[in-house]
This record gives C-alpha cells, sequence and structure tokens, in this order.
C-alpha cells in the first residue's frame, strides 16, 4: 500500500476532531513534565528484561466472512503481545507502533497495521463476479484518554493498499472486576490490581469483565470498494449497481470475560456484535446488517 503524494486532498471531516484534539493535547507538553517517546528512549533499557511485558498465546476466532456476510467462519489463530515500558508495543492487533505522549491520562500514539483486504473466493457465492481487495499494509493514529474506570478511544486509519481509503473510530470501553459486582469498592478492585501489576505476570487480580462500544466512520475510497458495486462487477455479478458514499457505517458493542488460572496464565473470551448502517447497510453486497462474533484464547505473560 505505498501511498500516493501526486495531490493532497482535503482532511476527512471525521479526522478533524481527533487532529484538534491532538493539537490541544500537545500544545502545553512544552512546559509540562510529559512522558513522551524521546525521553523514554533517551532513559534507555532496550536490552533489559525487567522493562519488557511478553504475552504469547492463541485461540479460536468465529467472525463473518466479510463485511455484511451472512455466513461466518472459524479460525485458529497464533497471538503474541511485546511491550516495553508502556511506550513501544508489537502485536497482530494493534500492529508496530508507539506511545508518542503519555500525559496525565492522555495517550497519542501511532502504529503500522495490516490489512487482509478481501478475497472474492473466500466467501463462495457472495462475492461472485466482485474481484479481490487488495492486502496490505495501514497506517493509524490514535489517542486514548483513561478515565480510572473506563478508556475513551479514537483512531484514524490509512489503508496504504487495496481501498487506500481511511477509516475512523470512537469508542469507549471499560474493565470491571467481578469482584466488584460482588460487593467489592471499585478503589480496592483497582489497589489489587496495581499491586499485583508490580509482580511479573499479567497483572490481574481476580475474573474481570470487559465491555465495549464503538461507531465507525468510512471515507469514499474505502465504501466504494468494500460496499460499492460498479457496472463492470454488476454484469459479472449480477447484482444492482451501487454507489456507496461516505459516512458512517456501522455500531458494535462486544462483551468479554477474562479468568486468570495463575499469576501468569488467563483464558479469555469476548462475544461482539455490529450493526451495519447508512450505505454500508444499503448495500447488494451486505446480507446481512446483523454481524456476530466470538473469540475463546489463552494467554501466557512473563
Amino acid at each position: 500500500m505505498a501511498p500516493s503524494f501526486a495531490a493532497q486532498p482535503r482532511m476527512p471531516r471525521a479526522i478533524l476532531p481527533i487532529a484538534l484534539g491532538a493539537a490541544f493535547l500537545i500544545s502545553p507538553l512544552q512546559d509540562a513534565k510529559a512522558d513522551t517517546l524521546f525521553t523514554t528512549l533517551m532513559q534507555g533499557g532496550l536490552t533489559e528484561a525487567d522493562n519488557w511485558k511478553v504475552s504469547l498465546g492463541g485461540g479460536l476466532l468465529y467472525n463473518p466472512r466479510y463485511e455484511g456476510s451472512k455466513r461466518h467462519s472459524v479460525k485458529a489463530l497464533p497471538y503474541f503481545d511485546l511491550v516495553w515500558k508502556d511506550t513501544l508495543f508489537f502485536n497482530p492487533i494493534d500492529g508496530l507502533g508507539a506511545n508518542l505522549v503519555d500525559y496525565q491520562g492522555f495517550k497519542v500514539g501511532a502504529a503500522l497495521g495490516y490489512d487482509f483486504g478481501r478475497k472474492e473466493k473466500n466467501s463462495r457465492s457472495e462475492l461472485k463476479g466482485l474481484g479481490d481487495i487488495n492486502a496490505g499494509g495501514t497506517a493509524r493514529g490514535f489517542l486514548e484518554y483513561d478515565l480510572k474506570l473506563a478508556k475513551a478511544k479514537a483512531s484514524v486509519t490509512k489503508y496504504l493498499v487495496g481501498s487506500k481509503g481511511v477509516t475512523t473510530q470512537i469508542g469507549l470501553s471499560t474493565f470491571v472486576p467481578l469482584s466488584v459486582l460482588l460487593g467489592q469498592s471499585m478503589g480496592e478492585a483497582y489497589a489489587a490490581s496495581q499491586t499485583k501489576g508490580e509482580k511479573n505476570g499479567h497483572g490481574l487480580s481476580g475474573t474481570a469483565l470487559t465491555l465495549g462500544v464503538s461507531a465507525q466512520w468510512a471515507d469514499k475510497a474505502y465504501m466504494r470498494d468494500y460496499f460499492g458495486v460498479n457496472a463492470t462487477q454488476a454484469a459479472r455479478s449480477g447484482k444492482k449497481a451501487f454507489e456507496a458514499k461516505a459516512g458512517f457505517k456501522s455500531f458494535s458493542t462486544d462483551l468479554g470475560l477474562l479468568v486468570p488460572l495463575t499469576d501468569h496464565v488467563i483464558i479469555g473470551s469476548k462475544v461482539s456484535y455490529t450493526r451495519l448502517i447508512g450505505d454500508a447497510a444499503d448495500s447488494p453486497l451486505s446480507l446481512d446488517d446483523n454481524q456476530l462474533g466470538a473469540q475463546l484464547f489463552a494467554t501466557y505473560t512473563f
């Protein structure tokens, strides 16, 4: 996905609030003692084992074959997560990236990732005649604010190959120890988690629930390739031609359960629901606007 710099398109409207938020956050840092990527790197310690947190594992993933598919597939996936001083990270979900700024609960970062595109053959007959969307790299910028009881997140992803489009996601997630639901105060649970985190291992003090909600926006390039049907595709597939415009394409929610078996081993599960909206729902490619997914996994943290 090699980016083209021949033209400078206008910034999509959905990206503007994130860009303004980043500017507002970074502007006072000249006079503040904030942890930045530069200052953390200057402290050194890349080769010191105590500065690294490493998780290895794997699991099963149950998801629609593509956005809008009524068919699902089950895949076995390996997992790893490498984190250095809560600054540099590398894993299959977030990619290779860094928290560039960490200031009073705010994090600003960037990452390179990979998008698998969409293969006509993987959907059996649902995408027949529509062709493939090439896989390739992505570039992502993100903002995160820690509310203690929850985290607010916003991200912008540029697809460097395939649709070469842009998507934006905003969301809120929370983490609730099961002990809190059974009567323990949130403060006590948080303190126990902090104490646990000082030791080697995952830092989880007990069984916990996770909950997240989010909304996804996409520009015209992304919507055209993933939900549109041009004249050539319509002739090959027999589907009605459809022009998909930029806009919000879906809302999602997920519920998860994390169970620590030992100080190093966690098993977990998650179920997710995504509702396609707007042109994503109206597209002739969307055979089911209600998209369900599930995960089952286990990890070992050093």
